[in-house]
């Protein structure tokens, strides 16, 4: 999971059996400074859980929310769909480009996660383009203990 320019959440809804859900932890806007303009940014923190509500992965996002078609931005805010099956749905052409792998510990996370605080947390952080353009990026980490 950690080396794929796909969407996680159709690899965890194969592995889990099931459907993923985004359970959404945290989202709120402030604006920043981008190639001279001042542009909305929509962080964003979620779980993907399985139907059942079992937690699989943490994710925190930060999006140039106006870069967004309009019903990716509507869904964001008022569905609990993880923005990987937004992007399919709008057939959004993109490519994510990895920045950072890491193995880390995270006690916060862990929790949230439901696994020990000190437990070892995969986490890779990645850029989605656009025509060019950065969307934004996104990190995601999981319990290790979660591969087989």
């Amino acid at each position: 999971m950690l080396t794929t320019d796909g969407t996680v959440t159709e690899l965890l809804s194969l592995y889990c059996g099931e459907p993923i859900v985004a359970r959404k932890l945290g989202e709120a806007f402030d604006s920043a400074a981008h190639g001279g303009q001042q542009v909305r940014v929509l962080h964003r923190t979620v779980l993907l859980c399985t139907a059942a509500g079992e937690p699989c992965l943490y994710a925190q996002s930060h999006f140039m929310f106006d870069r967004f078609p309009e019903a990716i931005q509507r869904d964001l805010l008022g569905t609990t769909m993880p923005i990987g099956l937004l992007w399919r749905r709008e057939r959004l052409e993109m490519h994510r480009e990895i920045i950072e792998r890491k193995r880390e510990t995270d006690p916060a996370v862990a929790a949230l996660l439901g696994v020990a605080a000190q437990a070892d947390l995969l986490c890779r952080t990645y850029r989605i383009v656009h025509h060019g353009e950065t969307l934004g990026t996104i990190t995601e980490k999981f319990a290790a203990s979660v591969v087989r």
